[in-house]
């Protein structure tokens, strides 16, 4: 590998050394985004898939504007009054279906666990009618319906796309389904006991216990017929309606029939969506009422009855449903999920990103198993490299912030993070470098080669001393400076660091083992470590005291 030089950066190098190698993600439930294969720069790691860096949709984003152009302009003045009349009819809507669910539930006990008798559930019917008197009031006077709803003893279990917040009261109006929800939602004001009527299964998206007990009580709901059908979003949340991002495999890890079901808004100046990118709930709600009229398809497909392979393995079931649906909404599939929105939320709530791109979370839970606690990690570290919230981390940026001097073994961990040549790395691509470090086959026993490099006395406990004989063996142009900011990282502030701290700091900054791997290619072979140790002949310069600079 040829050292940059002067008239060559080294960005430029890195992106000369990088190899693109298209090659098709072999896995069946692949998006369709291009993978490729990355430049075997780390011969010890392999080759890490590379992702698409910039994805080109952002299925949580309504972009459409606001009252900004002379029509829409027009338009909202002309209907203000309207709007007006449709706002207070709204409200009052809003405050008698409350009152009416409140004495159809009088007497009622545990309204969330045991199943309401046929008699109970027609005093709900009114409730029902408003249900569909409020969409009236949102313009959506009329409402082409394609196909029938399947009896529940056929099909227990009825899944939909999420759009806005209209398709849960159409479905209450047409079905008063049992229905799958955030704990959230029951939170809303009025809405929230509404809600509560169609007998909730109320989930804690954050908590892996609530999604377990939530499978087992779909399951429990769909197998008895006094409840009413099912109804599940199994994407968790709502979408622009232009992708259909990762499905859940609540309603289909029972093994029952399920009918899908597809809605559709076919508006032009208008776009419902109630997205996390997007306006909020109350701005969605005038824009619905300054139309004159508004658009909404609802479609049932066919049922889909599980195979036995499918039974075996939910997860083909989903797909396959899921697959039904695209194609009849002709949209793309894409393995965006829940747990994006929530790196989004914690990224506009510390207000780092206005726009943050959305990495595709299920893709990186489906290569490397990651979790959304990693994620944040990962998150909080990349704020680090890019702390003017540009998601670019440039190979200058990046060999500043880890404290190493530009040479080869650094460059070629660079060009692990920036797959693509393109002399910087995103957010999405950082998080693809890190998890692909971090899931190494061998990373314990690479971490514990690494630990033997350091610990020159053979001691078991890791000083200053060590570190800087090793780093200096290691990366002979590395600063003293440069290995004070590495210990400070390392040792968080201790004089001496044990074997289980130090593999605590390389897991949490793997990049740092990625350059040792560089750096040392034989750091796996027999006895590597005992042989770096002896054969170790830095030593400590003057000036220097326990990993700080002493004054003169």
């Amino acid at each position: 590998m040829k050292s940059p030089s002067a008239e060559e950066s080294p960005a430029t190098a890195i992106q000369e050394r990088s190899v693109k190698k298209p090659s098709p993600d072999q896995n069946a439930f692949d998006s369709g985004h291009a993978v490729t294969e990355a430049a075997p720069v780390l011969s010890s790691l392999g080759s890490p898939p590379v992702v698409e860096p910039d994805m080109p949709f952002n299925p949580f984003l309504n972009a459409v504007p606001g009252i900004s152009n002379p029509y829409e302009l027009f338009k909202a003045i002309v209907m203000l009054p309207v709007a007006i009349l449709r706002m207070i009819a709204f409200t009052v809507i809003l405050l008698l279906g409350l009152v009416l669910t409140k004495i159809a539930l009088i007497g009622a006990r545990d309204v969330l666990t045991r199943p309401f008798p046929a008699w109970r559930r027609s005093l709900l019917w009114p409730v029902r009618i408003l249900a569909r008197v409020l969409l009236f009031v949102c313009g959506f006077h009329w409402i082409t319906i394609k196909g029938k709803p399947a009896p529940r003893e056929r099909a227990p279990i009825l899944v939909s796309n999420h759009v806005t917040f209209v398709d849960p009261v159409f479905i209450f109006y047409k079905h008063l389904p049992v229905i799958v929800t955030a704990e959230e939602n029951l939170k809303y004001p009025v809405m929230g006991a509404i809600i509560s009527a169609m007998q909730v299964i109320a989930i804690n998206r954050g908590s892996p216990d609530s999604r377990r007990n939530a499978a087992g009580e779909i399951k429990r709901r769909a197998m008895c017929n006094d409840w009413s059908t099912v109804m599940i979003f199994p994407e968790a949340t709502t979408t622009n309606g232009k992708s259909l991002v990762s499905f859940k495999t609540g309603a289909f890890t029972p093994g029952y029939p399920v009918q899908p079901m597809v809605v559709r808004y076919p508006q032009v100046h208008m776009d419902p969506s109630w997205v996390a990118q997007g306006p909020s709930i109350y701005f969605l709600i005038f824009k619905l009422m300054i139309q004159f009229h508004n658009y909404m398809v609802v479609e049932y497909l066919p049922v889909i009855e599980p195979s036995w392979k499918e039974q075996c393995n939910p997860r083909l079931f989903t797909e396959r449903t899921r697959m039904t649906m695209a194609s009849i909404l002709n949209v793309m599939v894409s393995e965006h999920s829940y747990e994006d929105l929530s790196l989004v939320s914690d990224a506009q709530k510390a207000k780092d990103y206005s726009t943050i791109p959305v990495i595709e979370f299920g893709r990186f839970e489906r290569l490397y198993r990651l979790t959304m606690k990693e994620a944040k990690a990962y998150y909080a570290k990349f704020k680090l490299l890019d702390p003017a919230a540009t998601n670019r981390v440039t190979y200058e940026t990046f060999v500043k912030v880890l404290a190493l001097p530009d040479c080869q073994p650094v460059q070629q961990v660079f060009s692990l993070f920036d797959g693509l040549g393109r002399g910087y790395f995103n957010f999405r691509q950082y998080v693809n470098g890190l998890a692909f470090i971090s899931r190494f086959e061998k990373l314990r026993e690479t971490i514990d080669a690494a630990y033997g490099l350091c610990d020159q006395d053979n001691d078991g406990i890791l000083s200053f001393e060590d570190v800087f004989s090793s780093l200096k063996d290691l990366i002979p142009s590395i600063s003293g400076r440069q290995i004070q900011e590495v210990w400070k990282k390392l040792s968080k502030g201790m004089e001496r660091v044990s074997r289980d701290e130090f593999v605590e700091a390389l897991q949490r900054d793997p990049e740092y083992l990625a350059v040792f791997l560089a750096a040392r290619t034989d750091l796996l072979t027999p006895k590597s470590a005992a042989a770096a140790s002896s054969s170790a002949a830095s030593t400590l310069p003057d000036g220097f005291v326990n990993g700080s600079l002493r004054s003169s």
